[in-house]
Order: structure tokens, then sequence, then C-alpha cells
């Protein structure tokens, strides 16, 4: 991996390759049975140990926020990552109904959610505030989040420094970090 960039970000937004610890996934509904082969099939998966050990939190200024993704089986997952990295669970910014199902092991999926953790205090000067929380939108290929999340980031940290981890591509007023940009 190339080395994470030099900070300080106000605002990290992270979509990090979680490891299932062998759990398959499967198709949409209608699709039972259909193995999807799960993340590992689409790229390289991290354990929380190694995600923890990314140094996510030298990137961060004194006060910053970080916008972490979490699948359902991987909730405690996320919790300790953040924690590694140093910042403390704040709350959920947004459930993103990805409007398809996948079979679950006890419900049906539906839903992914994005965490908040912060270094310090909420960073300054603030723009919106009370961005919608319930994030509706078709899901794409395997693992894009919605344009959506991004975009209400910014109208809420319209001026600060923005990094997003484990990019896919770039974006304007966004520096990028990860293997598949």
């Amino acid at each position: 991996m190339t080395p994470l960039p030099t900070g300080p970000y106000d605002i990290i937004y992270a979509d990090p390759p979680w490891h299932y610890r062998g759990r398959r996934q499967f198709g949409f509904a209608g699709d039972v049975g259909v193995d999807t082969g799960g993340a590992v099939q689409h790229y390289e998966t991290l354990t929380v140990a190694e995600l923890g050990a990314l140094s996510v939190g030298a990137c961060a200024a004194d006060d910053a926020l970080l916008f972490l993704w979490v699948t359902s089986p991987c909730l405690p997952d996320g919790l300790a990552v953040m924690s590694a990295w140093g910042c403390t669970y704040a709350t959920v910014a947004f459930a993103w109904d990805k409007q398809r199902t996948n079979p679950g092991y006890y419900t049906m999926s539906q839903v992914e959610l994005c965490l908040v953790g912060k270094w310090g205090r909420i960073p300054q000067p603030r723009g919106s505030r009370n961005e919608r929380q319930l994030i509706s939108e078709l899901r794409g290929e395997h693992s894009s989040k919605p344009a959506e999340a991004r975009a209400r980031i910014e109208r809420m940290f319209p001026a600060q420094r923005r990094l997003e981890l484990f990019a896919r591509g770039s974006a304007p007023g966004w520096d990028v970090w990860g293997d598949e940009i």
C-alpha cells in the first residue's frame, strides 16, 4: 500500500474493504442461492487488525470527523477500527436504503450504515445542518456508495480539507487514497 497522505484533514470519508472472515454473500432477492463470492472476489480485503494498524489518526486535524461505512455484520468491526484510529463514535450519519435486498443470516439485508466518529470537536465553520439521515438510492456496482452521501458531507462541511480513503476515483474538492484510483 502507498503511504497515507499527510494531513491534517478535517473530514475523512472511508469505505474500508472489510474482510468477512470467510462468510459468503449471495445475490439479490429472487436469486437465492446465487453466490456472488463476496468482497474478496472483487478486491483485496483487510482484517480489522490490518485496518486498525493504518495511521489514519495521524491524518486527522485536532478537530475532525470520520465518516465510516460499515455493513451490518461488520458493525462491531467498524467501532473497533474507529477506536484504533483514535476517534470516538458519535452517531450514525447515514442509513442507505439500497432498494434491493440480499438474503441475510437473520433478516433480509437492505441497508448499510455510515457512522460518524470524531477527534476533538466538530470542525468549524459549519455549512448546512440537519441533512437527512436516510439515503434511498438503488445500489450500483459492488460496494460503490451513493453519491448523495458525499454531497451531503460537502454541504455540511464546504470549507474543510477532505480526504476519501479506499477511494475508487477522484472527486472535486477531495484528496483521495486507495488501490483502485
